[in-house]
């Protein structure tokens, strides 16, 4: 009589090599529940890390092109659902606590455009998708809900039951629906994985532009140079508040790349700036995540000074503000319309207050022409003379510094004035925070738009 032994059960591992060949990167030491769902459609891939921990009852879909990457000694708890129609990466050694649910997309909307035909069924009106990175050491913990297009930051830690529908900073413990900082910690070191970046660009006049002479030695506090000794001017630096809102932003979010584009001419009318935006795009090809856009100063000042060849009347500069509106639309994910500020005391009185009537024209037909592109308008004007009203010119004998230096062009204070609104706009609309998620596009563009983010964790042949 003969003993036959029992073949052996193939381990989960096994049974996902087997089943899935090359469209499956499985690291070593993993340890993975008998009953996990793996689904991995056709030109998709699945990469597990070395010594990933899935609890039972979890699932983790990759539809049709996309990429699941989960990173080395990452840990996932019971019944998480993880699915992506774009990408999802989670870092080394971050963690999913129970039934945590990272989905990269939505339906879109049952439109007629969407859904010409009116059929009935959930999925006839397409999908929008975005991915969703979290990166090394972060930690999410029960009933955590993840939405498309966010990046949750290093060590950062996600409350229970919260709903992650914007980007969370490294080192932040968030909470909440929908999930916001409550604070901050010194986080331990963590590598910081594809910095996310961000494109500013300003189009405008000296306001914006506001460049200065410089020396080295004039900035060197070790090597100043003597009181009433002679330098020379080596270049021009940005200053102003274009300069400072870029410092600004980049000790507010330092966990992020801004790469600020300042496109200010001096002496530039709404004619100029509309062929400098033309021309930036026809060279360039720049997406701006963020534009500022103001002008109109120069068209009115021109014809006060009867130079009249150079000089926009409001009707040309409707059309300029509306035609570079429309076109920065198209390659920009927020407009901001910056208004100008008025005139300081550059000529007698009732000339400064017939140039302000006159340019206060030009602020309304920019505002009207932001609203009918979803841009923001900024509005100086208000902020600015009531400012004005209680400051003294600048270079008086007390000392005091007005807003303008030359009735035009503004002084530090000028400028402190406007960034100020402007980071209030800011703060107040959340834009930064907002602009630093991933856009959701349709699930085909979404493919092409974001598989360069994934490429290094497919193999070169799939």
């Amino acid at each position: 009589m003969t003993s036959t032994t029992p073949p052996a059960t193939p381990s989960v591992a096994e049974r996902l090599r087997a089943e899935y060949g090359a469209a499956l990167t499985l690291g070593a030491d993993c340890d993975l529940p008998d009953d996990l769902v793996v689904e991995i459609d056709q030109g998709a891939h699945l990469t597990l890390g070395d010594r990933v921990l899935i609890r039972r009852g979890s699932t983790i879909q990759v539809h049709r092109g996309a990429t699941v990457a989960i990173g080395d000694d990452v840990a996932i708890g019971e019944h998480a659902f993880i699915s992506a129609m774009a990408g999802i990466h989670i870092g080394n050694g971050a963690a999913l606590s129970n039934m945590v649910d990272l989905h990269d997309h939505n339906h879109r909307p049952r439109t007629r455009a969407n859904v010409p035909t009116g059929q009935l069924v959930p999925w006839a009106s397409g999908f929008d998708a975005a991915p969703i990175i979290i990166e090394p050491g972060a930690i999410l913990s029960n009933k955590v809900t993840v939405t498309g297009g966010v990046r949750i930051g290093a060590n950062a830690l996600i409350g229970a039951n919260a709903v992650v529908s914007h980007s969370i900073a490294p080192d932040t413990i968030a909470t909440g629906v929908p999930a916001s900082a409550r604070r901050t910690f010194d986080g331990a070191p963590a590598p910081r994985e594809d910095r996310r970046s961000l494109i500013v660009g300003f189009f405008g006049t000296s306001i914006m532009e506001h460049l200065e002479a410089v020396n080295a030695q004039m900035t060197t506090q070790a090597n100043l140079p003597e009181v009433g000794s002679k330098v020379t001017v080596e270049a021009w630096t940005p200053r102003g508040w274009v300069h400072r809102l870029s410092l600004s932003l980049r000790a507010a979010f330092p966990h992020a790349t801004l790469e600020v584009r300042n496109h200010g001419e001096g002496g530039a009318t709404s004619r100029d700036i509309a062929s400098t935006v033309e021309g930036d795009r026809a060279t360039s090809g720049t997406d701006y995540d963020l534009v500022f856009l103001g002008c109109g100063i120069n068209d009115v000042w021109r014809r006060f000074q009867n130079r009249m060849s150079e000089a926009v009347d409001l009707a040309e500069y409707t059309q300029h503000m509306h035609t570079m509106l429309g076109q920065l639309s198209g390659y920009t994910r927020k407009i901001v319309v910056v208004s100008e500020t008025p005139f300081g005391p550059i000529d007698d009185p009732g000339t400064v207050a017939e140039m302000n009537a006159e340019l206060s024209r030009y602020n309304e037909a920019a505002a009207k022409a932001a609203a009918a592109h979803d841009a923001l308008f900024l509005d100086m004007w208000a902020p600015f003379t009531a400012a004005a009203r209680h400051l003294a010119p600048a270079n008086t004998d007390d000392g005091a510094a007005g807003l303008w230096s030359d009735g035009v062009h503004l002084t530090e204070l000028g400028d402190t004035v406007l960034l100020q609104q402007t980071e209030k706009l800011l703060a107040e609309h959340r834009i930064v925070e907002k602009l630093l998620d991933y856009p959701f596009l349709e699930r085909d563009a979404a493919l092409a738009a974001y598989g360069p983010m994934f490429t290094r964790f497919r193999p070169a042949n799939n």
